[in-house]
């Protein structure tokens, strides 16, 4: 009998069926013998053994797990289940063979089983969602800084990363001001830490890949395979779209202020002299315009990277950030970001700005 792909699909995963099955009770219903039934794993003959091959099975090379309803052949090294197999044998459908494991005749507890399943479904799936994303809680953050693990490998990191052309040249005292640090385990090992700060307090962090993706990739090649290199991450729960980094670095009524898209940025543009925050991305959104407008500034420079994507979003924040303030676009030369920038050549972006306006 043909079973659809959303049958299959909702009887890939039966754990959520076995509550309501004695499988002891259906193996003998389909003549299979048992031979050891210890824990939740029961050995038998192979019930559909004569299907694939042709001739019955000659031993007890076949298990079935009674929490998942999984079963394997060993002889003919294949697994399924204990809804595949009723159907097999007995060429039904999927509803049939749920009568025939569990007993159950009426459509109501059929249905009471079907919407277990989808239940079941929708929690596997927020599950895997939520494992997607792994969280790295602050005290771990906290942890860290108390140690505050530097090393010659972090500041040269920030002087100059590995894999960009052109280097960066943020100095160790810089560093410590931020009280940038090394994280030595867990999810974030091998990268360099930069706290979040909010009246003193300890909020978020960003975590930068310290290795670059060639060395990252020779190192953890299970993890490369996956695609789950980053150069940046934010913890999951972190409202980055709600914080300023480096703003409560920033006087009120300043005269100037930068806008630039991450922490290393800020970090460079106070070691030469500037005043900025970053948008943690490349955008800005409502409530950092609000905080933005917090500080009122006299002239707001935006500075992103130069690349398609950094011009682009410069472009879409322009007229945002313009309802606002006196705005200055700086279009940096491809391959440069404010961090590979000197203090002359920044003052020369902004004038020649200032000339464009």
């Amino acid at each position: 009998m043909e079973i659809s792909i959303r049958e299959r699909q909702r009887y890939k995963d039966i754990s959520w069926l076995m509550p309501s099955i004695d499988v002891e009770d259906a193996l003998r219903r389909l003549d299979s013998r048992i031979t050891k039934n210890t824990g939740d794993e029961v050995t038998a003959f192979c019930p559909d053994h004569h299907l694939f091959t042709g001739v019955e099975s000659s031993h007890a090379n076949w298990g079935v797990n009674k929490v998942t309803g999984k079963s394997y052949c060993f002889t003919e090294s294949r697994g399924s289940n204990l809804v595949w197999i009723v159907c097999r044998l007995l060429d039904c459908g999927t509803k049939e063979a749920v009568r025939f494991l569990t007993g159950l005749e009426s459509d109501a507890e059929i249905s009471a089983l079907r919407l277990a399943s989808a239940k079941h479904r929708i929690a596997r799936f927020k599950d895997k969602s939520k494992k997607e994303r792994p969280d790295v809680k602050l005290n771990e953050v906290g942890r860290g800084l108390e140690v505050g693990h530097t090393s010659s490998r972090l500041y040269d990191f920030f002087v100059s990363p590995p894999g960009k052309k052109y280097p960066t040249n943020i100095q160790k005292e810089t560093v410590d001001r931020y009280r940038a640090f090394e994280m030595m385990w867990g999810f974030n090992i091998d990268r360099a830490i930069i706290p979040f700060f909010s009246q003193q307090e300890l909020i978020g962090h960003c975590s930068v890949d310290l290795l670059g993706e060639e060395a990252w990739t020779k190192k953890y090649p299970l993890q490369a395979k996956k695609g789950e290199y980053r150069k940046t991450r934010y913890p999951a729960n972190f409202p980055a779209s709600e914080y300023l980094f480096g703003m409560e670095d920033c006087e009120k009524s300043l005269d100037l202020v930068i806008v630039t898209e991450g922490p290393r940025e800020v970090m460079k543009l106070w070691q030469e002299g500037f005043q900025a925050v970053a948008v943690l991305g490349s955008r800005i959104h409502t409530p950092q315009v609000r905080l933005l407008a917090q500080l009122a500034p006299k002239e707001v420079v935006v500075m992103y990277d130069g690349d398609e994507a950094g011009w682009r979003a410069t472009d879409r924040d322009i007229p945002v950030l313009g309802r606002l303030f006196n705005v200055l676009s700086c279009y940096l030369p491809i391959g440069h970001d404010p961090k590979t920038l000197s203090k002359e050549k920044i003052e020369d972006l902004i004038k020649n700005s200032r000339k464009k306006s």
